[in-house]
């Protein structure tokens, strides 16, 4: 995302609202045809598996009996772990992620949504193409509605709708975004499981 979207990293592009979208798009599909590559030239004889890793920090509900808490919750790991497994795992996109990149697109005016889809052929193609799943989790954040208003240029982080907190409690290891907080790597692998 930072380095299609803000450029802050490598390639160092700017495409915000569509750059890391269409970046994920491609990697999904690349993936897709590594493992069906692997599956059917070298698999039988080497005896292998082709998985994914996948990097996903937990949301967890500003207030956990406030059902809009809760749905920010579950959008900012759809956004997150979803954008890629969900895909590879069930054929497609999170619906809520189409939802809300399709509505912020069309407040926007566009005549389609920035997250680019896939076709029916792509959908079978894709769906499946992991053996394993490795997750690397770095942090969690407490996560709660906000709405962001119309933007021109809309971003990744303004097309979920949520804000992220952190508890000043929590330790801070390095990087300013750097929480040390285990039980929300516990609630993610439980989330996947």
């Amino acid at each position: 995302e930072k380095g299609y979207e803000t450029g802050e990293h490598a390639p160092g592009l700017k495409l915000g609202g569509c750059g890391a979208y269409k970046a994920a798009h491609h990697i999904i599909k690349t993936h897709a045809k590594v493992w069906h590559s692997y599956n059917s030239t070298w698999r039988r004889e080497q005896r292998g598996m082709v998985g994914i890793s996948l990097t996903s920090g937990w949301g967890e509900p500003v207030d956990p009996h406030s059902q809009t808490d809760r749905d920010a919750a579950e959008r900012y790991i759809q956004f997150h772990l979803g954008w890629f497994a969900n895909p590879i795992y069930r054929g497609d996109y999170p619906e809520v992620m189409k939802n809300y990149v399709g509505k912020k697109s069309a407040q926007q005016g566009l005549g389609r949504s920035r997250l680019p889809t896939f076709s029916v052929q792509e959908k079978t193609y894709i769906k499946g193409t992991s053996d394993f799943l490795g997750i690397g989790h770095f942090t969690t954040r407490y996560v709660l509605q906000k709405n962001f208003p119309f933007l021109q240029v809309s971003s990744y982080h303004t097309d979920h709708d949520l804000a992220e907190l952190v508890d000043p409690s929590w330790p801070a290891p390095g990087p300013k975004w750097l929480y040390s907080v285990p039980w929300g790597f516990r609630r993610l692998l439980n989330f996947i499981k």
